[in-house]
Parts: structure tokens; C-alpha cells; sequence
């Protein structure tokens, strides 16, 4: 005797209800934190560089944001606007600053992650305690031989790029 599989009434619309409702809220998350073109991101950032996490610090329990110490590999932009008094540990590392930020979609990072970093100077009004801080800009990306290969393009052709995107809108 074979066994028989019984299905109760209703349960595949349960299953496709619940379907549904998982795809909503991902796309509600995904909503809620848009990302502006790389081209725009990497306009705004005077300094992109690839780096890796060697330390976080001055976690702010309150805010839920902190800053950390980051190993610069490669300067993709901006080199010459990092002076001596930003660089760290004989020059090859950098403090990062706004993880957490709730303003940038993907700011989290631990220990010994590498990333590519848009970044800009802080401003002086953030205070004394982020001089020479570099602060992110918009989200992380994480290094693959696509992501380096378009940022580089990016940087490469600045504002022609975007001179060039518009022409081909308009036309």
C-alpha cells in the first residue's frame, strides 16, 4: 500500500499569501534606502579608495554610529587631496568616519572587510573630535572585478560621462 499525501484546504493559498508578503516587505526595505547612480556617488566623493576594516572605534552608543581605522590599498581618486595629517600608521591607513549613518543604504562593515569607499573630508562642523577624519559618502560596495572595473570607469571619465548619459536622453 502506497502512502497517500493529503493537502489541507487552503494551505497552498497560505503558502502563496505568505510568498506574497515576504516579496512586499523586501521590496518595502528595498525602497526605503535608494541609491543614487554610481556616476553621481562617485561625483560627489572627493576620494574613492579601496581599503580594508583594521579597527572599529569611537562606537557612539546613542547614534549606533563609529568610526574605524582603514588600510588604504588603492587610491581609485582624490589621492592628492589626502595630506599628511589624515594619514595613519606611516601613511597607508585612513580614519573613516559616518558607519552607521542612517542617510547611506550600505554603511556597516567588521573587522577585515574590504571595500570600495567614496569619501569626503569632514567638515569642520562636525568638531575637533573628526579633524582629519574622512567621512563616507554614500555606500559601501564590495570588491569584485566588475564593481572596481566601473568605478574606475567612472573616474576615468567624469563629467562626460554624465555630459554623455544626457545627450543620449535627450536625443
Amino acid at each position: 500500500m502506497g502512502s497517500q499525501r493529503t493537502l489541507r484546504p487552503g494551505s497552498g493559498r497560505t503558502a502563496l499569501l505568505l510568498a506574497g508578503l515576504l516579496v512586499a516587505l523586501w521590496q518595502r526595505c528595498a525602497a526605503s534606502c535608494p541609491e543614487k547612480d554610481l556616476e553621481d556617488r562617485e561625483e560627489e566623493a572627493n576620494i574613492v579608495l579601496t581599503g580594508t576594516v583594521d579597527e572599529i572605534i569611537n562606537m557612539d552608543p546613542v547614534h549606533n554610529t563609529y568610526s574605524c581605522k582603514v588600510r588604504v590599498w588603492r587610491y581609485l581618486k582624490g589621492k592628492s587631496t589626502v595630506n599628511r595629517e589624515i594619514l595613519l600608521d606611516g601613511g597607508n591607513k585612513v580614519m573613516i568616519g559616518g558607519f552607521g549613518n542612517p542617510g547611506i543604504c550600505d554603511n556597516r562593515v567588521a573587522t577585515g572587510d574590504t571595500r570600495i569607499f567614496f569619501l569626503n573630508p569632514a567638515p569642520e562642523s562636525m568638531g575637533p573630535e573628526h579633524k582629519n577624519e574622512l567621512m563616507l559618502n554614500s555606500s559601501l560596495m564590495r570588491i569584485t572585478l566588475r564593481n572596481l572595473e566601473d568605478v574606475e570607469h567612472c573616474v576615468e571619465d567624469g563629467p562626460t560621462l554624465l555630459l554623455n548619459h544626457a545627450i543620449d536622453t535627450v536625443t
